[in-house]
């Protein structure tokens, strides 16, 4: 046991020595080369920082979109070194690789063979690059996984999985869409310490739902209803609801409505013409003289459904279902950068032990078709930004061949994907890769 966990900690030394070169690198590439190391997004938000030690708010700074959090987190980049920000975001990669280990541990899998799905994303140069160029995301990868690895072990951290789903969806919108697999996950049978109001709720919802003789559809549906909404269901519901409209209602009374506007409603109805790898771009880059206020909206219609769907049909096997989704989102998504494959990188080795995919043969093909469509677009890409090209149609076709392959990676994956409950029927996490299962094994 001792020289495994040495083994992991070597591996987390290896990346952290990974993102310290970058981090060096980075210097010296900012100080003495014409292209920067560090993303502009890095930028903007040491420039909130800078607003907020001056008592102002962070949204004097023009493309500042996020959470005052952020910016707060980031003061010490004026306080006491620029690059902070940069390591705070490294930390966090190190912390999203524990996590996956942790995970993987508690559903079975020997530490040995753990180490090898860890090694995706800890010594994973995209993502090491990312963080290290300044980049916010391996912060929610964290919080993500941070709510996924307490939901495991509900009965001691429940509360701490709605405090961290809640932080997540205040700190960026879009991880709202987990709530459908993980109010799935949980039902009735949940052996979770209920509040006393709770309790009650459950005595009398026993007694409905018994007093019900299911003779006509009003009646079932009713009892459907209320079997859906079991206790821990709602507790879920209103736990984080309560820390997210907590974070939300004081960052609003302090910054007021440019904080609401800029953190969450222009993310709902924008519409980007810059170009970038979603599909949606040229059509909003072609209207941008005379846009419609209904375009960023309708953009959102076939994206929600399908995550929607996913986190119904998944939601027993939540890992996956929250891979799927993600990819999904982002796929369908109004804007795509590259940072936004960091979303559902991180959730990746967590659902490919999973998958019957042969990675010697269909594997490597999926994983070169993902890798080709991106090249593809970053030659038009480099073409429009540097050469001064005008490539926008090349682009806009290199992102339609983009979004038909990483259709083609979603299909194959649900194709070839063993479904895997999380929680066995006496409420025990499966061990579904290992011997020796406290629960039940895989049937």
């Amino acid at each position: 046991m001792e020289t495994t966990r040495l083994t992991f900690n070597k591996l987390c030394l290896l990346a952290f020595i990974l993102r310290l070169c970058l981090l060096v690198y980075g210097e010296y590439q900012d100080a003495y080369m014409t292209v920067k190391y560090t993303d502009i997004d890095y930028v903007v938000f040491t420039d909130a920082a800078r607003y907020i030690t001056q008592g102002q708010s962070p949204y004097l700074r023009e493309t500042y979109r996020y959470t005052p959090l952020l910016a707060i987190l980031l003061t010490p980049n004026i306080y006491l070194f620029s690059s902070f920000g940069k390591c705070l975001f490294a930390a966090a990669d190190l912390l999203v690789g524990y996590l996956i280990h942790r995970i993987l541990l508690l559903r079975g899998m020997p530490s040995k063979r753990a180490l090898y799905f860890d090694a995706l994303w800890l010594l994973n140069p995209m993502v090491a690059n990312i963080s290290t160029r300044g980049n916010a995301e391996s912060l929610l990868g964290a919080m993500v996984l941070g709510t996924l690895y307490t939901i495991l072990q509900k009965r001691q951290y429940f509360y701490s999985a709605c405090a961290l789903f809640g932080l997540s969806v205040h700190f960026k919108i879009y991880p709202i869409i987990y709530a459908v697999p993980l109010l799935i996950l949980l039902d009735q049978h949940d052996t979770v310490p209920l509040p006393t109001i709770m309790q009650t709720y459950q005595v009398m919802r026993n007694r409905w739902m018994y007093s019900l003789d299911n003779q006509n559809a009003v009646q079932r549906s009713i009892k459907n209803t209320l079997s859906f909404l079991s206790p821990i269901r709602i507790l879920f519901g209103v736990v984080s609801a309560a820390v997210f409209f907590i974070l939300t209602g004081l960052m609003y009374q302090r910054y007021g409505h440019p904080f609401l506007e800029h953190t969450y409603l222009y993310h709902v109805t924008r519409e980007d013409h810059r170009h970038n790898f979603s599909i949606w771009f040229y059509s909003l880059y072609l209207g941008m003289d005379h846009r419609s206020p209904w375009m960023g909206l309708l953009a959102f219609v076939p994206q929600l459904a399908l995550v929607i769907a996913i986190g119904i049909t998944f939601g027993k096997d939540v890992f996956f279902a929250c891979f799927l989704q993600t990819f999904l989102f982002v796929t369908y998504n109004k804007v795509i950068t590259s940072q936004y494959f960091m979303w559902y990188i991180c959730l990746f080795p967590l659902i490919l032990p999973s998958t019957k995919i042969q990675m010697k043969w269909k594997g490597v093909l999926l994983l070169a078709g993902w890798v080709v469509g991106q090249a593809v677009w970053l030659n038009y890409a480099y073409q429009l930004e540097f050469l001064a090209q005008h490539t926008f149609f090349q682009l806009w076709l290199s992102g339609t061949l983009f979004f038909m392959i990483n259709t083609w990676i979603i299909v194959e994956l649900i194709k070839n994907h063993q479904y895997e409950t999380v929680f066995n029927s006496n409420d025990k996490i499966r061990w579904v890769w290992g011997m020796g299962d406290p629960g039940s094994k895989r049937s």
